[in-house]
């Protein structure tokens, strides 16, 4: 396929989802008809994108053209990007602490072809924040070529608070909705399973906010929360290349462990009893949820040739019905686990509170925070485990190396 966009995130999000193509930037006329209502002003530079990448093709190139626009609007207004910093600030400020829509159309042409386009339409409701801080983002520069004066993916994340509808179309382009257009023009071959296109479109999502971040992809572990999850779901994404599963029950780790034989790298991830450590060390990848030295000791006393790889769990939201020790008590927890041999402390693993994603990516800041402050030459702590399926980008952009997906991968558990 040929990509007709210079975007960057975009050309990473079709790579990771298993898309192959040719990036060939068109440049059209980009300003809206007078009049003109936002959704079809999208359609219209989708389209007009898609003809001048056709048109722009060489001999050698793919047959078919993917293009796309992103509009953010408000009041029914087209806020396009900004031309200098001062109006970048003004569209931020326009924006705050209220919700406006972002439309992102796409266009599929090839020659000979009566071109296919379509579009999505998503809420994003922005935080009430200090303009001091849109002043600071926009000194950044990424907002100069943002429609709206932000992106999504990178530092403006920092103002969203929620996103309904296509939270692929915010980053600018509608992944489902893309992939299955291209598989219905055979322009993509058609996915194995429901679980395998899921998949693609977290893989995407991933590669995204890890290229807004200026970090690797291929660094960030995607762990599949497979809680409840049937066999025939595990099996599906085994099959389309998932490589880690994440388990928080004893019992249903190890009866899935036994159907599913050394294909799956384990986690686990759920809070872990003393007396049940025994059946977890030596036999799973990673143990995402230590808090106490007591726990750390059990796993030690079964390590085996090699030690226990932990991570130390936290309460970042100080909730009473989670696990974890407070950040107070974090200096003390991790002294205690490494006087334990037969244990290696890997890094730090939170579950925050489900609030708006802006309190969330705070929490995700703070433990990384933590790591920074309690990590050293004898102890670096390289891994942060943090972020789900409502929140992993946040966490990518805080510096997330491993993201727990369970339903935006498998669907809705049973």
């Amino acid at each position: 396929m040929l990509l007709a966009s210079g975007s960057p995130r975009r050309r990473v999000m079709l790579e990771a989802a298993g898309v192959r193509l040719r990036v060939r930037p068109v440049d059209v006329d980009e300003t809206p008809a007078v009049g003109e209502a936002p959704e079809d002003f999208a359609r219209r530079m989708a389209l007009e994108k898609a003809a001048a990448g056709v048109a722009a093709r060489a001999a050698e190139d793919p047959r078919w053209v993917l293009a796309s626009d992103t509009v953010v609007t408000v009041d029914g207004a087209i806020l396009g990007k900004p031309a200098d910093p001062a109006e970048a600030t003004a569209m931020l400020g326009q924006l705050r602490g209220r919700s406006h829509t972002v439309l992102t159309a796409f266009a599929l042409a090839a020659p000979g072809r009566a071109p296919e386009v379509a579009h999505t339409a998503s809420a994003v409701r922005f935080v009430d924040f200090d303009l001091a801080a849109a002043e600071a983002y926009v000194a950044s520069g990424e907002p100069m070529d943002k429609a709206g004066a932000y992106g999504v993916q990178g530092g403006g994340g920092q103002f969203v608070d929620d996103v309904e509808g296509s939270y692929d179309g915010v980053i600018g382009l509608p992944l489902a909705e893309t992939l299955e257009a291209l598989v219905e023009v055979g322009a993509l071959p058609a996915f194995a399973s429901d679980v395998a296109r899921r998949l693609a479109i977290v893989r995407g999502r991933i590669a995204a906010a890890a290229q807004a971040a200026g970090r690797r992809a291929e660094d960030i572990v995607l762990v599949g929360a497979s809680k409840a999850q049937p066999l025939e779901r595990l099996r599906a994404a085994l099959d389309a290349g998932l490589c880690d599963l994440g388990e928080n029950y004893v019992q249903e780790w190890r009866d899935k462990a036994d159907a599913l034989g050394a294909a799956p790298r384990w986690h686990f991830i759920g809070h872990l009893q003393r007396n049940k450590a025994k059946y977890v060390a030596g036999r799973v990848h990673l143990v995402h949820g230590v808090d106490s030295a007591a726990l750390g000791q059990a796993l030690a006393r079964r390590a085996g040739d090699a030690p226990v790889r932990v991570l130390a769990q936290v309460n970042i939201g100080d909730e009473d019905t989670k696990s974890g020790v407070q950040p107070a008590a974090l200096g003390a927890l991790l002294d205690g686990l490494d006087a334990i041999d037969g244990l290696a402390v890997e890094g730090l693993m939170a579950v925050p509170p489900p609030d708006g994603l802006v309190a969330t990516r705070r929490r995700f800041e703070a433990l990384r925070a933590l790591r920074d402050a309690h990590a050293r030459p004898d102890r670096a702590l390289p891994s942060l485990s943090m972020g789900m399926s409502g929140d992993f980008p946040a966490a990518i952009a805080c510096g997330a190396t491993h993201v727990r997906v369970g339903t935006a991968l498998f669907g809705a558990r049973g």
